[in-house]
């Protein structure tokens, strides 16, 4: 306004204004991202919950084809022995472990796990990380796999990452009639 003319800012104060808006707009874009973050949240679970009641009404038909799907996606496939799948989400493990239990009669206890940790991390607390989230006892890990991080390399820190988990069952039978189910499934959906 034109009544402030005669009476200039000084250096100092239009600096220091300039810091208190950037305080002010720093505070401003923080709450904006915390308003999305709780609206994404929100949204999640809105989807969720109509999904678990999808979910809840699925055949075992449709459960044993998703485990197929799995399987086919992050299985192992060059041998004729192991049953394995790696991942680093514990709800796949899981759900692995479960798909073999219900479909293949597979005893839990008799699965093996083997951990890929990296330098960077907590080890012991990482093992029994993945023995918590999968309820299964230490003698049922293989040695763990530590993996050197190169110059480029990521390093886990985050707190969601514990590494990368296999889950193991040796049977060339089951393994067999895993890979044929596959073959039937997909060629019948090709058709």
């Amino acid at each position: 306004s034109s009544w402030l003319k005669p009476y200039p800012l000084s250096e100092d104060r239009i600096k220091e204004l300039r810091r208190e808006n950037l305080k002010n707009n720093d505070a401003k874009i923080e709450a904006f991202r915390n308003a999305m973050r709780m609206r994404r949240q929100k949204e999640f679970e809105e989807m969720y919950s109509k999904y678990v009641q999808r979910f809840a009404k699925i055949s075992e038909e449709t459960r044993f084809a998703a485990g197929l799907m799995l399987y086919l996606a992050e299985g192992r496939k060059k041998d004729d022995y192991h049953i394995t799948v790696t991942n680093t989400d514990p709800e796949v493990i899981k759900f692995f472990m479960k798909w073999l239990i219900d479909f293949f009669g597979i005893p839990k206890n008799s699965m093996r796990f083997q951990l890929q940790l990296y330098p960077t991390m907590d080890i012991p607390k990482e093992i029994e990380f993945w023995r918590k989230e999968l309820k299964i006892g230490k003698h049922q890990f293989y040695k763990y796999y530590l993996r050197k991080l190169g110059k480029a390399s990521f390093t886990y820190r985050e707190t969601s990452r514990h590494g990368i988990c296999s889950a193991y069952f040796s049977s060339s039978l089951k393994k067999r009639e895993i890979m044929a189910a596959i073959k039937a499934f997909t060629g019948s959906f090709l058709k």
